[in-house]
C-alpha cells in the first residue's frame, strides 16, 4: 500500500487528535526519519497536531495553568482539560484565517516580544464563542456554569498578561509605586464582571502562573492595604489565605503520622513536610499580620506548637541513638586500669541506618529552626553530636597510630561509621578533614594485625 485514502486518513486523523501531547511528541521523535509513504502520512498528521497544540498554549498562554493540578499541592482554581481542547478546535473550525495568521506570527515568537494581535482576537472570538454558543464547546452531561466562568477569565486577558509581564519585578520589595500599580490593576479586574469578582479571578491566575503558591499572599497584602487575618479572613480574599494554612495543616498530620511512628528510617522524609509546613508559615506571617486572637493567628499557632513539641521531643533522643551508632566498649589494660575501645562487632544494621536518617533529619531542619522556634535546642544537639563523634574518632585514632598490633579493616569500617554520620550532620568539609587524619595515621601500615 502505497498510501491512506483520504476516509482512512481522516479516521486517523481523528485518533491523532485524541493522543496526550507526551505521546504525540513520541512518534513525532519515532517518526521523523521514515521514509514509508503511509508513516510518512501519519508524521505529518502529528506534526500538524503537535504544531496546533503549541499554538493553542501560544494563544492561551496565561491561562494554561489552570488547567494543571499545582505542583506543590496546594489547592487552586482549575478547569477540566477538554474545555480548551474544545474551545480551540472550534476556534480552528470558526476562526481558520485568524488561526492560520497567528501561526505565521508565532513562528520564531519570543517571550520579550508584543503579543500579535491575532492572539487577542482569537482569545475575544473564543469568549463569544463560550458565551453565544456554548453548545458548540459543551460535551453531553456537562454543566454549562463552567464555560461561563473561564469566559469570565479570558476577559481578564489583557490585564494578565500586562501583569504576567511585570510578575518578576513585583517579586521582589514591593515599593509605594508599585502597590499603587497592583491595586490599579486589581480595581480594574473588578470592574470588568458585574459581579465584582474580576480581582479575585486575576489573582487565581496570577497564583496559577507562580511556582511558589505562598507569594500569592504579597499581593492580597497589597490589594487589602496591609489587612491583618481578622480583616482578610472576612473578606472576599479569605481563600487566599485559608488555602495555605490548610496545605501547612495537611503537612503537619503527614509530619505527626510520620513521627507517631517511631521509625528512626522515615525521619529524613518527616524532616522535609516539617520544612515545607514552615515555610508556609513564615511567608504567610511575612505578608500579612497574625494576631494572637485571630482566625488565622490561633491557627497557625497551633501548628508551631505541635511541630516544636513533636521535634524537640526527638532531639532530646539523638545522643542515644549516636551511642547506638558507634558503640564503646571498656577494655582492661592491667590491674583495675581500663579503657574505651571501639566495639569492632559494630552497631545493628537498624541503628546505624536510624542514626543516618537521624542526621538528615537535623540537617533538613535546620534552615527553619528559627521559625519553628526549636533553633536553640537544635543547636545544643548538633554541638553534643559533634563532641560525641569527635570523641568516638579520637579513640579509633588513637588506636590506630599506636604501636600495638589491630586489626585494620575492623578499624577502618569504625573510622568510616563516624566519618559517614560527620558528613551527614556536619557537611563535606568536616568529614574531609577526617578523612585527611585517617590517610596521615596509614591505617594499613605494617605491623598492623593481631596475631
Amino acid at each position: 500500500m502505497s498510501a491512506l485514502s483520504e476516509k482512512r486518513l481522516q479516521q486517523v486523523g481523528g485518533l491523532v487528535k485524541t493522543l496526550p501531547v507526551s505521546l504525540l511528541r513520541q512518534l513525532n521523535n519515532t517518526l521523523g526519519l521514515t521514509e514509508d509513504a503511509v508513516l510518512g502520512q501519519v508524521r505529518d498528521l502529528v506534526a500538524r497536531q503537535l504544531d496546533s497544540h503549541n499554538l493553542k498554549e501560544l494563544v492561551f498562554r496565561p491561562f494554561v495553568p489552570l488547567f494543571l493540578a499545582r505542583e506543590d499541592g496546594i489547592d487552586g482554581v482549575t478547569f477540566p482539560q477538554w474545555l480548551l481542547n474544545r474551545l480551540w478546535s472550534a476556534l480552528e473550525r470558526e476562526e481558520a484565517g485568524l488561526v492560520e495568521e497567528a501561526r505565521v506570527l508565532s513562528q520564531g515568537l519570543r517571550n520579550s516580544d508584543p503579543v500579535p494581535v491575532p492572539f487577542f482576537r482569537l482569545v475575544n472570538s473564543g469568549i463569544e464563542i463560550l458565551r453565544e454558543r456554548p453548545q458548540t464547546v459543551l460535551p453531553p452531561g456537562e454543566d454549562e456554569d463552567e464555560l461561563e466562568e473561564f469566559a469570565a477569565y479570558l476577559d481578564l486577558h489583557r490585564l494578565l498578561r500586562e501583569a504576567l509581564s511585570r510578575l518578576p519585578d513585583w517579586m521582589g520589595r514591593i515599593d509605594a509605586e508599585k502597590a499603587a500599580a497592583i491595586r490599579l490593576m486589581f480595581k480594574d479586574a473588578s470592574s470588568k464582571t458585574p459581579d465584582g469578582e474580576g480581582g479575585v479571578r486575576l489573582l487565581e491566575a496570577l497564583l496559577a502562573n507562580m511556582d511558589d503558591a505562598t507569594l500569592v499572599m504579597k499581593f492580597v497584602a497589597v490589594v487589602s492595604d496591609g489587612g491583618n487575618d481578622r480583616f482578610l479572613a472576612e473578606s472576599e480574599l479569605a481563600s487566599f489565605g485559608e488555602r495555605l494554612l490548610k496545605a501547612a495543616e495537611d503537612r503537619l498530620k503527614v509530619f505527626e503520622g510520620l513521627m507517631r511512628r517511631r521509625d528512626a528510617t522515615l525521619l529524613s522524609e518527616a524532616g522535609g513536610w516539617v520544612v515545607q509546613c514552615l515555610s508556609i508559615l513564615n511567608s504567610l506571617q511575612q505578608s500579612v499580620e497574625l494576631t494572637r486572637d485571630g482566625p488565622w493567628g490561633k491557627r497557625a499557632m497551633a501548628i508551631h506548637q505541635s511541630i516544636n513539641g513533636l521535634v524537640e521531643d526527638r532531639l532530646k533522643g539523638v545522643e542515644k541513638i549516636i551511642d547506638q551508632a558507634l558503640p564503646l566498649k571498656t577494655e582492661r589494660i592491667f590491674g583495675r586500669a581500663t579503657r574505651e575501645v571501639p566495639d569492632y562487632a559494630g552497631p545493628k544494621p537498624a541503628h546505624a541506618e536510624a542514626a543516618l536518617h537521624t542526621m538528615a533529619f537535623l540537617t533538613q531542619i535546620r534552615p527553619t529552626a528559627a521559625q519553628g522556634g526549636y533553633s536553640s535546642l537544635l543547636s545544643k544537639t548538633v554541638q553534643a553530636a559533634e563532641l560525641q563523634m569527635d570523641a568516638y574518632f579520637s579513640v579509633v585514632l588513637g588506636i590506630a597510630v599506636a604501636n600495638d598490633p589491630f586489626d585494620a579493616d575492623a578499624v577502618m569500617a569504625c573510622f568510616e561509621r563516624v566519618i559517614a554520620l560527620m558528613e551527614g550532620l556536619l557537611g563535606e568539609a568536616k568529614a574531609n578533614l577526617a578523612r585527611r587524619r585517617v590517610a596521615s595515621a596509614d591505617v594499613f601500615r605494617t605491623p598492623k594485625t593481631v596475631a
